[in-house]
């Protein structure tokens, strides 16, 4: 395997970044039970990669390379990269909070993200915040390596054996009760109050202070709730018993001080480096990440070895007949059954890793737990006499079988190890406290064996969910020398039969993702050619538009003269519809785009434009059989029934439902003919036109003819190619099942019926989301459909750089029917021709846009926007910000005095022009669809409080990820940056409306529509 390159040369122009499409092997595996996971690790090492990509993000599973990752200075801990990103204990320059020089030579610019945290921080809204103090987990480079140098004198393995005695009498004093009623509820009673009383004993805490430790620790590590919703509820507690932790030690350090006892703190309070010291805040910092790191970890751990031996009755009475074996069986459980799974590490600069590059602020999840048991193979070598063991002592080698019959992916304490396993991590993060908890962990084993003959289960293991990061049992009842039962219950730690396992991995769709990626290339490539204005137009097709535009424009004057003047308006916008159906296909998608400016265009003729959706007239059966039979050959041999009748018609293709030979009902698609040629003539007189009506249409922003032209063509030209759309629909569905909440569906393509110009499908279940009444819904459901597509929405253009670009009645399926009570109903999406795309910067742009917003940073919008080409080139955001008047908190545009309306529309329309405004091709997608999502929520539910439900989804948003986010633009927002004054502002409206509603919001969207059509 070759190490990780982090210099910039040949190795990193050669290889192929986990970015590309295809690159990487998607796996989207169900893990309900633990032999689920072994089966999966199992089923991974079988693949060959050593690295799939996840709902969730890449995962590497290969021992070697996440090994090398982890001992590679360039790859940082997630904890350490949203420290060091939001200054935590240090200042701008490289100086801690107390003023003691602390130089930072990593590979990362500090400096330099420091100032662009300044820049992006939004400005905090208050309340008591959480605080980040230095320590061991969360620092890098020479800080990580000082506090490392001066902790480590303390947690050496002398140490730990000095505690070896308390351990052992308090498991007794815990195991005392459970042996005297015959067993127990072994969690509770022995597991879970086991270290936090070791923990204190080694700080020196009193013992009546247990208790309160004990709820600090538990409080604390809610942060790492695997449930977002849950951990925001519970931020004012973790908040709270932080700094009742931190006051704790404050007032102990100053006692040992005073008076030193023979305990860790008086230790550290006392050490010296070449006169360097531990600061206060770096002592309470330790504190906290023993609670962290050493409570959780150690509890989960014991209570899985337990349920491990509760499994292997006949290894439990190997181990009783020889207790010298306990460390070996502790190592086995670490490598086996670890209770800690994943590591996260970031990329700070470009890292190529056996070929396959990483760039800077990559995000990866190392398999502790997947790594040790591929790697946890038998030592080559094995002397006749003896092997070693991890913990040094030998094992003999009649005691294992050969190691070529021997399988990683069991539980044998017997076999000597080729590589050590990786439950305390490896390299600069290695656990500092591993020495203190293999001692706790063999002397709660060893005070078991000598007081337990034999024990069994009384009833099934409850383990937690395997979502989260520490993992192990949540209640096991044991009997406790007791007469065997006639059937014995398992435990649920035996590794499954050695069979094939569904990863949920789709070699085909890699595959076919990375044929793809040259093909949209081209095609992105072609825009510009498309769109170059022609010399002279293509007259014979102009003509024949503007007498079809100017038909419907101007007959009014002639048909509708005695009609008032709504009427009127209805009849015209009527004529320019049948006009767009009657030019083709660019035209029907103009149309589109116009019914989804709700709020921008008049309703009458939103509402007209609809039509052009899924009520366009429909291709002969002639023609479409036609192309049919030449894409996939004879339509009978292809299908056993074919609806003659289309079951929708849009702009570029229309849908038939069929069946395939074996029965299986399926929705075929299929391209207009010459759909291709018609709209390439058509951008050719679009293009040609464009630049004529520069600066004739007011509202520039939205109405930039040359660019709208642009954005036209980079849209239809990837609709023309299905076999694009298919790949959008991977990418979409995998971006889909990496968001936490509700369910989705979408079509599953049979690729042997994917062409260029037809899809074959499954078909997607439930009513189009426009066609529902408040009355098909539950209480809620409104709400939780609103929040579960915002979601889905934020999270795809921020996270994952791909969403679905066209919500509207024909794309978006709910299905309510067997929703669980209390669940949100499926959504189903369909047509997936139209897709936000955002790479590299553009989405990390993208993301500082939606965070500024959603925190109420003006800079940040306004930056993520220029970067994003929403204004012209150089352009500033302080400029931006003053000539657009945006700067004003409160103001709300509908207490202007007509007058006043006036002058500011003009003045927003001037500030607009000079700076060069346009609506880049995602935003566009991006807002489309949260209109959609807003205008068909308001229709279900208008009394609906509308704060509320934004608030709770950008607070789960940010809780979800915050430490990403801090890795990408340099600043960590939490869920409580987000509160209804910054929403209230980003909508324009003021405290003096106590509740809003989307009735109040519609009704100000028609006064607003209004003062904008007659702006005097």
């Amino acid at each position: 395997m070759s190490s990780t390159a982090t210099a910039p040369g040949s190795q990193q122009a050669s290889a192929r970044s986990v970015d590309d499409e295809g690159a990487v092997p998607f796996a989207d595996f169900a893990i309900g039970e633990f032999a689920d996971l072994v089966a999966m690790s199992r089923e991974l090492g079988r693949t060959g990669d050593w690295i799939v990509g996840t709902p969730f993000g890449l995962f590497v599973h290969g021992y070697d390379e996440a090994r090398t990752i982890l001992r590679d200075p360039a790859w940082i801990s997630m904890l350490a990269g949203v420290a060091m990103l939001d200054g935590t204990g240090f200042d701008g320059n490289g100086r801690d909070s107390g003023g003691t020089d602390s130089a930072r030579r990593t590979t990362v610019n500090f400096n330099a993200l420091m100032a662009r945290a300044r820049r992006d921080a939004p400005v905090s809204t208050g309340g008591e915040a959480m605080r980040a103090r230095p320590n061991v987990l969360s620092l890098e480079g020479d800080d990580h390596r000082r506090l490392r140098r001066l902790f480590g004198r303390a947690f050496t393995p002398a140490a730990a054996d000095r505690l070896r005695p308390f351990m052992a009498t308090h498991a007794t004093r815990l195991l005392e009760p459970l042996l005297a009623g015959g067993g127990g509820e072994i969690v509770s009673e022995l597991c879970d109050p086991y270290p936090v009383p070791v923990i204190c004993r080694l700080l020196g805490v009193t013992d009546d202070d247990w208790g309160r430790f004990g709820r600090w620790a538990e409080t604390i590590f809610g942060l790492f709730d695997g449930d977002a919703e849950a951990v925001v509820s519970r931020l004012g507690d973790i908040a709270t018993a932080q700094a009742e932790l931190g006051a704790y030690v404050v007032d102990l350090i100053e006692r040992r001080r005073a008076e030193p006892a023979d305990d860790l703190l008086t230790e550290l309070i006392g050490v010296s480096d070449e006169g360097d010291r531990l600061s206060e805040d770096e002592l309470i910092g330790m504190v906290e990440a023993l609670l962290i790191a050493g409570t959780d970890t150690t509890r989960n751990q014991l209570g899985a070895t337990l349920a491990v031996l509760a499994d292997r009755p006949e290894q439990y009475a190997a181990l009783r007949a020889d207790p010298d074996r306990i460390p070996a069986y502790v190592e086995e459980s670490l490598r086996y059954i670890g209770a800690v799974r994943t590591a996260m590490r970031i990329a700070t600069t470009d890292v190529v890793v056996n070929d396959l590059l990483f760039p800077a602020g990559t995000v990866v999840m190392i398999g502790l737990h997947a790594a040790s048991l591929s790697g946890g193979c038998p030592a080559h070598a094995v002397t006749d006499a003896a092997a070693p063991a991890h913990n040094g002592e030998e094992v003999a080698h009649e005691d294992h079988p050969d190691r070529h019959s021997f399988d990683s992916y069991e539980f044998n304490p017997l076999v000597p190890r080729e590589h050590p396993h990786l439950a305390f991590g490896s390299g600069a993060h290695h656990c500092l406290g591993a020495f203190l908890a293999r001692a706790e962990l063999q002397e709660a084993l060893r005070v078991f064996i000598e007081r337990v003959e034999s024990f069994e289960l009384s009833e099934p293991v409850q383990w937690k969910p395997l979502s989260l990061g520490i993992w192990g049992p949540s209640r096991m009842h044991l009997r406790l020398n007791a007469p065997p039962l006639a059937e014995r219950v398992p435990a649920g730690t035996l590794p499954p039969a050695d069979v094939e396992t569904d990863l949920g991995t789709s070699a085909e769709r890699d595959r076919y993702l990375a044929s793809i990626a040259p093909i949209r290339r081209a095609i992105h490539d072609g825009v510009p050619e498309l769109i170059a204005r022609p010399k002279f137009p293509p007259v014979f097709r102009l003509a024949v538009t503007a007498a079809r535009i100017g038909w419907a424009v101007y007959a009014g004057r002639l048909l509708d003269r005695r009609l008032d003047p709504d009427e009127r308006r209805e009849r015209i916008y009527r004529r320019l519809r049948l006009a767009a159906t009657k030019l083709g296909p660019a035209y029907i998608k103009l149309a589109q785009l116009i019914a989804a400016g709700e709020g921008v265009f008049p309703d009458a003729l939103v509402a007209e434009c609809r039509l052009c959706r899924d009520q366009v007239p429909a291709e002969s059966w002639t023609a479409i059989r036609d192309v049919v039979e030449a894409e996939l050959g004879d339509i009978d041999s292809q299908f056993s029934e074919f609806d003659t009748e289309a079951t929708a018609a849009a702009s570029i293709a229309q849908v038939h439902a069929a069946r395939l030979p074996d029965g299986t009902p399926v929705m075929v698609k299929v391209q207009r003919p010459g759909i291709r040629r018609r709209v390439e003539r058509d951008l050719a007189v679009l293009a040609w036109l464009a630049p004529k009506l520069v600066g004739r249409i007011p509202i520039t922003a939205l109405a930039n003819p040359p660019a709208l032209v642009e954005l036209f063509a980079e849209t239809i030209t990837e609709e023309l190619d299905f076999r694009v759309e298919v790949a959008n629909l991977f990418e979409v569905d995998r971006a889909l099942r990496a968001t936490t909440t509700g369910r989705w569906q979408v079509p599953e393509p049979v690729l042997a019926g994917v062409t260029e110009r037809v899809i074959v499908m499954s078909p997607v279940a439930g009513r189009p989301l426009s066609e529902l009444r408040s009355e098909d819904l539950a209480d809620g459901e409104a709400a939780a459909i609103f929040r579960q597509m915002n979601d889905a929405l934020l999270h795809g253009a921020c996270m994952t750089g791909v969403f679905h670009g066209d919500f509207h009645a024909g794309n978006v399926f709910i299905d309510t029917e067997g929703t669980p009570p209390g669940q949100p109903p499926v959504i189903g999406l369909v047509d997936f021709g139209i897709t936000g795309r955002l790479e590299g910067p553009k989405r990390v742009a993208f993301l500082r846009y939606v965070v500024g917003l959603l925190t109420g940073d003006l800079q940040s919008q306004i930056a993520g926007m220029i970067d994003l080409g929403a204004f012209g080139p150089g352009s500033n955001p302080e400029r931006v910000i003053a000539d657009l008047r945006l700067d004003r908190p409160g103001f709300d545009p509908l207490e202007l005095t007509e007058d006043e309306f006036t002058a500011e529309f003009r003045a927003l329309i001037s500030g607009l022009l000079a700076n060069g405004a346009r609506i880049p091709k995602e935003l566009m997608l991006f807002i489309k669809n949260f209109a959609y999502l807003c205008s068909v929520t308001s229709e279900l539910e208008p009394e609906m409080e509308v704060l509320a439900q934004f608030e709770r989804i950008a607070s789960s948003f940010f809780a979800r990820n915050g430490v990403r986010m801090a890795t990408e633009i340099g600043f960590s927002p939490a869920p409580e940056d987000v509160d209804e004054r910054i929403i209230r502002q980003a909508m324009g409206i003021s405290p003096k409306h106590e509740r809003v509603t989307w009735r109040l919001i519609r009704g100000r969207r028609e006064s607003l529509k209004s003062r904008v059509s007659n702006p005097g």
